[in-house]
C-alpha cells in the first residue's frame, strides 16, 4: 500500500511538473515584440553554400537586443507594486489560483531599475548580439571576413543607447578583442532616413501614427466580449474581487515579456496571471496595433521603407567598397521593411471583431528582440543572386521562384523602390492631403 501511494504521489508530481513545463513553454512563444531572441534564433550555423556560387556581400538590418522597459512602462511600475500586495493579500485568504512557489516568487518581485537607464540594452541583449554575429560569420565566411577593415565593413546604428551597444557587442562577436577595440562606427545622426525613416516622416506621423483611425480595430478588440472575458479570467486567477482594467493587464503582459527575456531560467511572476487563451488574446491585441501602425494597414507605412531597400540595392550594385553592411535599428524599421518585401501578409486585413489564430503576422515570431533580416549577394556562374534570411532562416521572397533569387529580377520588381523613392515628396505634408491609403485586400 505504501509503495502504491508513493507511486501515485510521484506520478502526480510529474504530471504537475509536466503541465507547468507546457505552460511555461507556451508563454515563451507568445510574448509579442518582447520575445527574447534565444527562443527564435537558428542555432544551426553551418556554412550556407550553393554550387557554382560564392557569397560576396551581405546587407543586414538588426533590431536592438533585449532592453529594459521604456520610460512610460517604468513610470507605471508603481501600479503593479500596489497590485502585487492586493493579490498577495487575497491569496492569504485562499483566493486565486497561484501555487505556493508562484506566491513566493510574486512576493519577492520588485523592480530596481535606474529611471535614467530606460530602454538600455540588457546582458541578455549583449549575448544575443555576440552569438548572432558568430553564427552569421560561420554561415558566410567570404562575405563576412574575420579580419576587420574599415574599407570592407560598415556598421551603422540609430542615436540610441540600445542600438549603439547592440552594434558594439555584435562586433565583439565578429572580431578578436584587439580588433574589436579599433572598430570605426558611422556617426549616429538625429535624423536617419535609412535606419529610422518613419521618425521624421511628417505625413506618416500625421496621417498614420497620430490618426485615431489607425487604432480603430485595436480599440474595437479592446472593448470586445472576448477581451472582457480575458480581463475577468486574469482577475479571477489572481483572486481579485474586481475586474482589472485593460491598461493594467497589458502592463502585466509587457513585464511578463521583459522579465522573461532578461532571465534565462525563469519566467516573470506576472506571467502566472495568464492561461493559454488570455496569453493569445494579449498577443493578438499587440499584433493588431502593429499591423495597422507598422504593417499592411496603411500603404505609406511600408512604402517609406523604400529608403532602406534602395540602400541595399545600391550597395549590391557597387563593384568596390564595402562587403558587409550591418545596421542596428528598431522594431518599427524591421516591420516596415518586412511589409515592403511582401512578407507575412495575412489573407485579409486583421480586424478587431475576432481573433485570427493562424495569421502569419505574429510579432512573437517575426519581431522578437534582436529580430533581423539579411540579404546576401551570391556571385554565380549564371549571374548575381540574392539569398534572404529572416531570423537567420532562409526564406523565399513571394516575388521569387526560388530561395536564391536573381538580382536582376528583384531590381525589376522593386524598380519604383529604387528609382522613385523620394523621401521629401513622400513625407512632406501637403495642404490638401488629409487621407491615407488603407489596405483593403
Amino acid at each position: 500500500m505504501q509503495i502504491l501511494l508513493t507511486v501515485i504521489v510521484l506520478a502526480l508530481i510529474n504530471y504537475i511538473d509536466s503541465v507547468s513545463s507546457i505552460k511555461t513553454s507556451f508563454i515563451r512563444q507568445h510574448l509579442g515584440s518582447r520575445t527574447p531572441y534565444r527562443f527564435r534564433a537558428n542555432k544551426n550555423d553551418s556554412r550556407i553554400k550553393y554550387p557554382g556560387c560564392k557569397d560576396i556581400k551581405i546587407w543586414m538590418v538588426i533590431r536592438h537586443g533585449t532592453r529594459l522597459p521604456s520610460q512610460k512602462d517604468l513610470n507605471a511600475v508603481s501600479s503593479l507594486l500596489e497590485l502585487k500586495y492586493e493579490v498577495l493579500w487575497q491569496q492569504e485568504y485562499g483566493k486565486g489560483q497561484l501555487t505556493n512557489e508562484q506566491f513566493n516568487r510574486l512576493q519577492e518581485w520588485r523592480v530596481n531599475i535606474d529611471p535614467d537607464q530606460d530602454s538600455y540594452l540588457t546582458l541578455e541583449g549583449q549575448d544575443e548580439m555576440i552569438l548572432l554575429a558568430e553564427r552569421m560569420q560561420k554561415r558566410f565566411p567570404s562575405a563576412i571576413k574575420q579580419k576587420y577593415s574599415n574599407k570592407t565593413f560598415l556598421f551603422r546604428y540609430t542615436a540610441t543607447q540600445r542600438a549603439q551597444q547592440s552594434a558594439r557587442y555584435f562586433t565583439n562577436g565578429l572580431f578578436e578583442k584587439k580588433d574589436a577595440q579599433d572598430i570605426i562606427f558611422a556617426p549616429a545622426t538625429r535624423v536617419d532616413t535609412v535606419l529610422r525613416f518613419y521618425k521624421h516622416c511628417d505625413r506618416w506621423l500625421s496621417q498614420v501614427k497620430r490618426n485615431p483611425e489607425t487604432y480603430k480595430e485595436t480599440r474595437l478588440f479592446g472593448l470586445s466580449r472576448q477581451m472582457n472575458k480575458t480581463l475577468e479570467s486574469v482577475s479571477y486567477r489572481l483572486g481579485l474581487s474586481r475586474v482589472l482594467r485593460l491598461e493594467t493587464v497589458e502592463l502585466m503582459y509587457k513585464f511578463c515579456g521583459y522579465e522573461t527575456s532578461w532571465d534565462k531560467h525563469h519566467i516573470s511572476p506576472w506571467c502566472y496571471a495568464f492561461d493559454e487563451d488570455s496569453m493569445q488574446m494579449l498577443e493578438y491585441y499587440h499584433d493588431l496595433k502593429a499591423y495597422w501602425l507598422d504593417g499592411y494597414g496603411h500603404e505609406l507605412s511600408y512604402r517609406q521603407a523604400c529608403m532602406s531597400i534602395k540602400n541595399m540595392f545600391e550597395f549590391f550594385d557597387k563593384r568596390d567598397g564595402y562587403q558587409s553592411i550591418f545596421m542596428f535599428s528598431h522594431s518599427g524599421t524591421i516591420l516596415k521593411v518586412l511589409t515592403h518585401m511582401k512578407l507575412y501578409q495575412p489573407s485579409s486585413p486583421l480586424r478587431g471583431d475576432a481573433i485570427v489564430k493562424d495569421r502569419p503576422w505574429k510579432l512573437s515570431e517575426i519581431d522578437s528582440f534582436a529580430a533581423n533580416l539579411a540579404f546576401v549577394l551570391f556571385r554565380c556562374k549564371d549571374g548575381d543572386h540574392v539569398l534572404t534570411l529572416h531570423q537567420e532562416r532562409i526564406i523565399k521572397l513571394p516575388m521569387c521562384k526560388h530561395e536564391l533569387c536573381p538580382l536582376k529580377h528583384l531590381k525589376e520588381y522593386f524598380h519604383d523602390s529604387i528609382y522613385k523613392c523620394d523621401y521629401t515628396d513622400m513625407c512632406s505634408l501637403q495642404p490638401n492631403s488629409t487621407n491615407v491609403q488603407v489596405e483593403n485586400n
